[in-house]
């Protein structure tokens, strides 16, 4: 009986080991090829459009391109196969612009990401235009989460010194 009862444990412990190693590789999502503008590239003149590249078809693009100043110069996109361009509008500004992407690749998934590039010509910016206080826009974004994460604390400081407290014999 302990023979039968060790040949079963083995098994059990092997069997889904060789399960999980014979599974086949998932199936691989869009990925992002190239961009034009390039990432991190530096251009002397503000480009008519901006063109990603992906390795497979993709839909529903969603592009948000950010100038300098933080306007939004472009947030129309368009897909055919496996690229997508978005045209620029606005007045080129001199520094860095920021091109936020999500796509939907073939099997469902969405792809998203950002790259940015830099202007060397244009409006030029101010410093003052273009800081922002993150930790303010932080915490904005995330207070319902501190308010949850408090009552959370809350409650389960009550549970562990429920146990703790005596209650008095009658």
């Amino acid at each position: 009986m302990r023979k039968v009862l060790a040949v079963l444990g083995v098994v059990a412990v092997l069997l889904p080991c060789l399960l999980v190693g014979a599974a086949g590789p998932a199936a691989a999502h869009a990925a992002l090829v190239s961009t034009d503008p390039a990432d991190g590239s530096t251009l002397e003149a503000l480009p008519q459009e901006i063109t990603l590249t992906f390795n497979e078809p993709v839909g529903q693009p969603a592009i948000v391109v950010t100038a300098p100043d933080g306007t939004r110069v472009s947030e129309k996109a368009s897909s055919l196969d496996a690229t997508v361009t978005a045209p620029l509008e606005g007045e080129a500004q001199k520094g860095r612009y920021t091109l936020a992407y999500r796509v939907v690749s073939a099997d469902g998934h969405p792809i998203a990401g950002e790259t940015t590039f830099t202007s060397t010509t244009g409006k030029t910016v101010t410093a003052s235009q273009t800081e922002k206080s993150d930790e303010a826009t932080f915490v904005h974004r995330h207070r319902s989460h501190f308010v949850w994460a408090a009552i959370a604390a809350v409650v389960g400081l009550a549970l562990i010194l429920a146990p703790l407290v005596r209650r008095p014999k009658a």
